[in-house]
């Protein structure tokens, strides 16, 4: 597939969850740079191109733009267009290599916070929560979990699929449906798109709506990701972008006149969740400043 390809995949969403994107991305650029023969100035001027383009294409995803902005600082010095794409190849390699391992240690450290007899709600698809319930389920833990369909592309089918083969027993609920179950869930397990320096969680539409839930009915929330998702832009005042998608994702043939949103993201206040799970541990959200101050 090629890095042309693998944007208009990202965009149309056949790549999903921020991790993948970020995977998938980086990978096609990597490739990209390997079979380039430009010379070291027209090189660096394509690097930089495409860069640009792979940052833009989900507007709401730091974890890409992180791994894009270690590669500018690590390229920065090599002096010929041969020590250029080995560089940028082997940075590409090392951060998708550290989110990986940071996907395996936050699966270790999540799982301890589930127990049997307990019921999990997920919302949308995240493959470091898949990752939180397969390693419970391996440990012998038995438990349930209820998924939201996460409209409009439904996403919530993919972890259910996903669930169901590793013997999780699922049940579906409509995305409005939170509310009226919320009192039989013992955790909610969110991924995230974005933690911005102020502790606001970015993560898909409805999230906030759903923790809204979970406080007034007492029940615990997570959000799980790697620090490579913390925006250090926040730290300097910047919001973070929220991406407005097609009204056809909606509503393809919608009458005149009528005006659809369709905001791919929402923004959880810090208060709504009770603790963050990354690679370093588990904390308050709030402390996600200090976390990506300490970052590389």
């Amino acid at each position: 597939m090629t890095f042309g390809q693998t944007l208009k995949k990202i965009k149309s969403l056949e790549i999903q969850s921020s991790s993948n994107v970020t995977k998938q991305g980086l990978k096609a650029l990597s490739q990209d740079i390997q079979k380039n023969k430009e010379t070291h100035k027209k090189l660096l001027k394509t690097i930089k191109t495409k860069s640009k383009q792979l940052s833009q294409v989900r507007v709401t995803e730091p974890a890409i733009r992180n791994g894009l902005r270690y590669l500018a600082q690590d390229i920065k010095n090599a002096k010929t267009a041969e020590e250029t794409r080995k560089t940028a190849v082997k940075s590409i390699r090392d951060y998708l290599t550290k989110m990986k391992k940071a996907e395996q240690k936050i699966a270790e450290i999540g799982s301890k916070r589930i127990k049997n007899n307990m019921t999990v709600m997920t919302h949308c698809h995240s493959r470091v929560v898949m990752s939180i319930l397969k390693k419970a389920k391996k440990q012998g833990k038995k438990f349930k979990v209820i998924c939201t369909e996460t409209r409009p592309f439904y996403q919530g089918r993919t972890t259910a699929k996903e669930l169901l083969s590793t013997g999780i027993p699922v049940t579906m609920i409509v995305d409005s449906a939170a509310r009226s179950v919320m009192n039989d869930v013992d955790l909610v397990l969110f991924g995230a798109d974005a933690i911005t320096s102020d502790g606001f969680l970015i993560n898909k539409i409805g999230t906030s709506q759903i923790a809204l839930a979970a406080k007034e009915a007492r029940t615990m929330t997570c959000t799980c990701c790697e620090t490579y998702k913390f925006d250090p832009m926040t730290l300097s005042g910047d919001w973070e972008p929220i991406e407005q998608r097609d009204s056809k994702e909606i509503w393809e043939k919608s009458p005149k006149k009528l005006k659809i949103l369709n905001p791919a993201f929402d923004a959880t206040p810090p208060d709504l969740i009770t603790f963050i799970i990354c690679e370093e541990g588990v904390y308050n959200i709030r402390e996600a400043s200090q976390i990506m101050k300490n970052g590389r």
